[in-house]
This record gives structure tokens, sequence and C-alpha cells, in this order.
């Protein structure tokens, strides 16, 4: 066995020195190390990895079409293979979309934790850190640079080259903090930033030409996000119930410590588990089909006997001025998802709930949440 082919092996199998001092070998692998977690990969993780500086296997070459040469790569254990992530020339990770495996297994030698920091299982002893590179210095997400200021700026240092028009949306494949964009072709760019969230007709995006990349597509947004859309009951603008915490923050950005402002009232967004377990929102802005929302008047109608009332008013399913808590709640509520509404008691309070509260007659803000939250 050669010696370009015994460190490629050596690497490969995770059998690096420890014997305290630096190798050209361990060096090599600190510095795959290294550059990974420069480029903050909060994307992945947890969970065993490969860390090697090899040429890509047969299965990788057939599914990334990968070049010859070494690499440092990154091979993250999905069970019955590994994504593979590869160093590119900027000295960033780029890692491919999670659909499937795009290598074999491979042996264990290192490890992510949930903020997808790196660790060898074995000290590399006697190397050195790897000095940042001048990209390192930009706020970065998994290997992407965050080019908008808090003004809407592009960052000092960056810069645009080429002009592209589309609509952008969130796709599998976009990038994390990031969303897609579509050139006219139907092909499209997977790494878009929005100036501003939500975007609106006109806006301008920065498209990544790549993981570690300075330089940027200048893209013209052609569709606005967050339509002025009411589904009743699960969903408003791009917010829907069950939807991910990553779709809502690619469309409308982290969200503040008291909820969104938008369209002059308030839309507060509740996560369980990374998806969105509840909605509330004060804004006119969102409106059903037939025009119905916050403003609208809803009508008592008859009085019915029912659920153990004697006089209780319905509308779509919804109970007017239900004892909760306290006292009565001056709002119409409804419990489940069916036509009808299941009785508003404990039994019931890990299914789906909807309110609508009313002021001076009026609808004045909707809540929906997927289990009764007191």
């Amino acid at each position: 066995m050669g010696k370009a082919s015994t460190v490629s092996f050596l690497l490969t199998a995770g059998l690096f020195s420890c014997s305290g001092h630096s190798t050209p070998v361990t060096q090599t692998l600190r510095t795959c190390v290294d550059r990974w977690n420069q480029g903050n990969m909060v994307g992945w993780g947890p969970g065993p990895v490969n860390v090697a500086f090899r040429r890509p296997n047969a299965k990788e070459h057939s599914t990334i079409q990968l070049a010859s040469r070494r690499f440092c790569i990154v091979g993250i254990d999905v069970g019955d293979g590994t994504w593979t992530c590869v160093q590119s020339d900027p000295g960033a990770y780029w890692c491919p979309p999670l659909h499937e495996a795009t290598g074999p297994r491979l042996p264990e030698n290192a490890k992510l934790d949930r903020h997808g920091v790196l660790k060898p299982d074995s000290p590399l002893k006697g190397t050195h850190p790897t000095p940042p590179l001048a990209w390192h210095r930009y706020p970065r997400v998994d290997g992407y640079i965050q080019p908008w200021t808090a003004s809407g700026k592009l960052r000092p240092g960056l810069r645009f080259k080429g002009e592209q028009r589309g609509r952008c949306f969130l796709a599998e494949e976009s990038a994390r903090s990031a969303v897609s964009c579509l050139y006219p072709n139907g092909g499209r760019s997977e790494a878009c930033f929005p100036r501003r969230r939500p975007w609106r007709r006109g806006d301008l995006a920065a498209c990544s030409l790549g993981p570690g990349s300075t330089t940027f597509t200048r893209w013209l947004i052609t569709q606005g996000s967050d339509p002025p859309v009411f589904v009743p009951w699960s969903r408003i603008g791009d917010i829907s119930l069950g939807g991910f915490k990553e779709e809502v923050a690619a469309d409308y950005g982290p969200e503040p410590r008291y909820g969104y402002r938008l369209h002059g009232g308030i839309v507060d967004v509740t996560f369980d588990r990374g998806q969105v377990s509840a909605i509330r929102f004060t804004t006119p802005y969102y409106r059903t089909k037939n025009g119905f929302g916050v403003g609208s008047r809803i009508p008592l109608g008859l009085c019915h006997r029912t659920m153990g009332y004697a006089c209780l008013h319905l509308w779509h399913g919804f109970m007017w001025n239900l004892r909760l808590r306290e006292g009565p709640c001056r709002c119409w509520v409804k419990v489940g998802r069916g036509k009808r509404s299941l009785p508003a008691t404990g039994d019931n309070f890990l299914k789906p709930w909807f309110f609508i509260n009313v002021h001076r007659g009026r609808v004045s803000s909707f809540y929906f949440a997927l289990k009764f939250v007191d």
C-alpha cells in the first residue's frame, strides 16, 4: 500500500495518531473538524459521524458526482448509510438535501452534538487550531453567510454579481434560514436571503453562490409572501397549525418576544417541539374568501337547548359565551375539527380548540390551538 493510500485508509477508518505529536495526518484531520465548526453547522446533529480527508467512494460518486481528488468529508449517519457533507474551495461544507443517503455506512470516529458541533471520539493530540478564514467574520448558518444588516443593507465586503427575478418560497431543499427562488426556466436557487420578512412583491433577495461565498445574485422577488389569506380554522398567511418553526422563520424571520407586529396588529405563534401549536392574531389583514375576519360581526341567532345548556347560541359549530375558568368568556368556542363542537370539558383538552374573541359586538381576535392551554 502506497503512502497516499495509507493516509487515506487511516483517516477513513478513524485510526489517527494520538501520540501527542502532530503529524500531517492528524493536523489535516484537525483542519477538517475545525472548518466544520467554524461554519456554524447548526442544522446537523446530534449523532455519530465519520470525518476524514479522503477520496469519495463509489456510492458518493454515483449520487452526487464528486471529483476524484481528496476532500474533507463528514459522513453523517442515517441508519442505512450516510449524508455526505463535502468541504468546498472557500473552506465551507456543502451538505445534500435530506432525502436519502448519499454514501454507504462508515465507521464512526466522531460525534455531532445537538448544536451541530463536531468532536472526534479520540483527541487529536499535538495539533493546533486552524486559523479562521476571512469570511468567518460574517454571521453564518450552516456555512452560508447571512448577507443583510439589521437595517437592510448588504454587509461590507459582500457583493452582487448578476441579476435575476422570480418568486421565492420555502422548499425542502432550501438552506436553513434561507428560501428558494425560482428561475424563469424552472431551475431554482436554494440559498436566497430576502432583505425583509415577510417580503412583498418588488423586494430584494441576495442569493448565495454557495457555502462560504461572499458573492450573491441580486434577486428581484416577483411575488410577495404572507398573503391576506384566512383558512378557517387552520391557517393565516403562510402560518399553519402543525407547520414547522423553520417554515415560519423563513417567511417571517425569528419571532419577537411578544409576537410579530404585522399589518397593524399582533400575530403570536406558539411552538411545541419545533411545530406550530397555537396561533393568535388581532390584525384585520387576514380574511376568508367571503371577507370574514377581525372586525366582523357574528349574529347570535336562535337559542338552543343542548350540551346541558338551557340556552346556547351556535354559529358554524362555535358556541357563544361558555363558562370557562372563572366565568363566561364573552367569546365563541369550538372544540375539535368536526362540523359540530365537542363538549368544552376537560375530557377534550387534548383536542384542537378554537376561540373567537368579541369586543363591543365585533371580532377582536382569534386563537387556534392544537390543545387546550389553561
